[in-house]
């Protein structure tokens, strides 16, 4: 919001610098983005009166003109301007004057005619767009004074930044409140002095309210006999201050309202109101309407209107239609103030992307309490601008009135909280100073300092303060952040720690980035598109997902069920910008949706791999990772996890590529999966590269994990290696041997370690050749050799009941 210091001085008095004003405003809450100076590049130049005007004796399309500037001697100009006659009021640019786009004024002879001086238009100034001619003064203007003064042209901008929690401060009065409070000096609302006819409002329109949950309240005022003209120069000024355009008087004082109260107004030329009515309702199915930007809008049922007894006439809230709005014609206006709820007006403004300034404040719950203040006052702008005859009374259609809420404060509460030593008078002069009412509440015998001494009444324009630490925070702002002494908290002589949960992701982030991968942080939102791109089939469980009641677009309206489509946009994000080597993972939460409708998350780990691990060097070639490499990053992870019994198996996954896809199990449970992404997802998702990927539950990973490893002694007694080579069918599981053979090996078996897989010329077709060494050893002892051959014919007798022989 844009706040002119020259109008802020209206409503309350201060003598604080720009600098300074914006330094209190930034620690009192309330962001102050820049700070713009205007009128300072207007210098030298005067209130001047065209005196005499003569040709040019060298030019067909100049004059000479003599203009006085309140001295003796008149001024000699040459002008050019086809506007310029005896006896006009123009701004005049003395000789050294410097115009704000950085032209200089030199007396200089133009044609043989000596000029010491130029006449300004509207443009040359930048006060306006007309540079057709000379900018016009009014009448009686100071000859002689200087015109920065006289235009008020000197003033100070601030740009605010207001959080969506004040919209009372996207008001001047709003902000002026804020200087009050932070001044001690006094709060000036304009009085309302205002000038009714006999008429009555009520005789001449009907409101009615249909939808009271989209629309609590609608005030209508009634103005006759308009007239439609250009708004007077200072309210122009004010409005492209704050960068509104100016359009008429009409319009502009409903914005200028808009400006000054927060509360947004709309005016209908009354005589295009079918049978004078307006009627609040939900829109009909199919129903269009034309906006004021000369669109044609398609409406549906969960969007609010105004309408008359026929047709929608406005978007209530976000803009008004082309039908209905005030043109030159217009001659009577019922010009409404309403209060609507919030969220229905950002998801219309949203679902038509129309994003007004009236929109911006309802949104956002402006004061419901302001709509008749709001409309008595442009109502009162409109009979004196607008020459309009306000009819008696409005039609203030309220049902349901929303009330000041209370809420019970502990002054020795708020001095415990902030560590401070306010006075009970300090507190309430802050809340007060904020038009709060506060009052002493009776204390029981015997009561403590936390039990609640003061009840203060938070006024309907501040819909943010709801609670005690509310009321709290607005003492402390006011009071001064940098007046808090810091502290160290009270100890009780706990020690402060990580849970063994928090450990352990901790351990995990810490070795996967020990291992390469660097971590990512991805949306909680995705696009339901990506579903489509997964291969997923229309009863995936995946696709069960929690829908956004509000997204902020299409591609951000579920939330995610899984961790994938994520990470490979990311991966694309990175390869298309040159970043083949993409070795990442992500620790979030993933959102599912329960037997019983209700959503519930998972806390789950995901990563791709794709590219190299690092790029051709001389005295090394660059290998793609694959498979194995993401099968070794995470049996290192189970193993830094002290998690023993793990295992893959073979898995089917319409996102993964056939027979290069594996479930991961602890136990015969399910954690997770990985593999390579499909061909045809890699093509959805415009990925060049091959591309791995893995996902693994984390809540099930760590209920599995131990936190502290366990060790044994080094062995004393020497192991005995044996290798064993095996022809099985190709579709026999490398883990179901494994298996068999840890089953029959026992206690002695220590290690089982594949080292060869084979298949070619010298066997039989469909058959490969496995080989194993085996590790067994004793604790206590030396094996003897027996003993060790009694336990591979267990193992081999074993393995033929899987088909398994024998290689020689």
């Amino acid at each position: 919001m844009k706040v002119s210091l020259n109008w802020l001085k209206e409503y309350v008095d201060f003598d604080l610098t720009p600098e300074a004003l914006a330094e209190e405003l930034d620690m009192s809450g309330t962001g102050v983005e820049s700070i713009r100076y205007f009128g300072r590049d207007v210098q030298n130049i005067v209130v001047g009166q065209i005196k005499q005007i003569d040709k040019h004796p060298n030019a067909d399309k100049l004059t000479i003109c003599q203009v006085d500037i309140g001295k003796r001697e008149l001024l000699n100009i040459v002008c050019g301007a086809p506007n310029a006659k005896e006896g006009a009021v123009v701004p005049l640019g003395l000789v050294g004057a410097r115009l704000p786009n950085g032209f200089e004024i030199k007396q200089a002879k133009i044609r043989g005619a000596v000029s010491e001086g130029m006449m300004c238009s509207e443009a040359e100034l930048e006060l306006g767009e007309d540079a057709s001619g000379l900018m016009m003064l009014e009448e009686g203007a100071p000859i002689g004074e200087e015109i920065s003064k006289f235009l008020g042209l000197e003033d100070v901008v601030l740009e605010l930044e207001i959080t969506p929690n004040r919209p009372d401060c996207l008001g001047m009065i709003g902000i002026a409140r804020e200087v009050a409070a932070i001044t001690g000096n006094p709060l000036r609302i304009p009085q309302i002095d205002l000038v009714e006819n006999g008429e009555k409002a009520e005789d001449y329109a009907q409101v009615e309210i249909i939808d009271t949950d989209l629309c609590p309240r609608y005030t209508a005022k009634i103005i006759k006999d308009i007239r439609i003209m250009s708004s007077p120069r200072w309210m122009q000024q004010r409005l492209e201050r704050a960068g509104v355009r100016p359009i008429n008087n009409i319009v502009d004082i409903t914005n200028y309202i808009m400006l000054e109260t927060s509360q947004p107004l709309h005016a209908f030329d009354y005589d295009r109101l079918a049978e004078n009515r307006i009627v609040v309702r939900r829109a009909k199915k199919g129903e269009t309407m034309v906006s004021l930007d000369d669109v044609t809008r398609q409406l549906d049922s969960s969007m609010l209107v105004i309408a008359d007894a026929k047709e929608p006439v406005a978007l209530a809230g976000v803009m008004g239609g082309l039908y209905s709005e005030v043109s030159a014609t217009t001659k009577s206006i019922l010009l409404e103030s309403a209060h609507f709820n919030p969220r229905s007006i950002m998801r219309t403004a949203r679902r038509l992307g129309l994003q007004s300034e009236a929109a911006a404040r309802f949104e956002k719950h402006i004061d419901p309490s302001g709509t008749l203040y709001a409309a008595n006052r442009a109502a009162q702008f409109m009979a004196e601008i607008g020459g309009g005859h306000v009819l008696k009374g409005q039609v203030d259609v309220y049902p349901n009135p929303i009330k000041a809420s209370s809420t019970d404060i502990s002054t020795g509460k708020v001095n415990q909280f902030l560590g401070t030593r306010l006075s009970k008078a300090r507190m309430v002069g802050i809340l007060q100073s904020l038009q709060f009412e506060v009052s002493e509440r009776k204390k029981e015998k015997g009561s403590r300092l936390k039990v609640a001494d003061l009840r203060v009444t938070i006024p309907t324009f501040r819909p943010d303060l709801e609670r005690e630490i509310d009321l709290i925070e607005e003492i402390v702002r006011l009071y001064g952040y940098n007046k808090v002494k810091s502290t160290l908290p009270e100890s009780r002589g706990n020690r402060g720690g990580l849970t063994s949960r928090q450990k352990m992701e901790r351990r995990t982030r810490e070795f996967l980035i020990s291992a390469g991968l660097r971590e990512v942080i991805g949306y909680g939102f995705i696009n339901p598109g990506d579903f489509d791109k997964m291969g997923l089939s229309p009863d995936c469980p995946l696709r069960q997902v929690v829908n956004l009641l509000n997204p902020l677009s299409s591609e951000q309206s579920v939330m995610r069920s899984t961790l994938i489509p994520g990470l490979l946009t990311m991966a694309k994000y990175n390869v298309n910008r040159e970043q083949s080597n993409v070795q990442v993972f992500e620790m979030g939460r993933v959102f599912k949706i329960s037997k019983k409708q209700l959503p519930y998350e998972i806390f789950t780990l995901g990563g791709v791999l794709t590219g190299s691990w690092h790029s051709h060097q001389w005295y090394e070639e660059s290998e793609e990772v694959d498979f194995f490499d993401m099968k070794g990053v995470i049996g290192t992870l189970f193993d830094y996890l002290n998690i023993d019994d793990w295992h893959l198996i073979s898995a089917e996954h319409p996102s993964f590529h056939p027979g290069r896809c594996a479930e991961l199990l602890i136990e015969n449970q399910t954690i997770g999966i990985m593999g390579e992404i499909h061909p045809e997802v890699q093509r959805a998702f415009d990925l060049p590269e091959r591309i791995k990927c893995f996902e693994i539950n984390l809540d099930k990973l760590y209920s599995y994990a131990q936190s502290m490893k366990k060790f044994e002694e080094i062995p004393r007694f020497p192991g005995v290696l044996l290798d064993i080579a095996l022809v099985v069918d190709e579709e026999t599981r490398v883990s179901e041997l494994e298996k068999t053979i840890r089953e029959k090996g026992g206690r002695l078996l220590k290690s089982i370690d594949l080292f060869d897989v084979y298949q070619g010329d010298q066997l039989e077709k469909g058959k490969k050749s496995i080989a194993f060494s085996l590790c067994f050893r004793a604790d206590d002892r030396t094996l003897d050799l027996n003993e060790i051959k009694k336990i591979h014919g267990r193992i081999v007798d074993k393995l033929g009941t899987l088909g398994a022989e024998l290689r020689s």
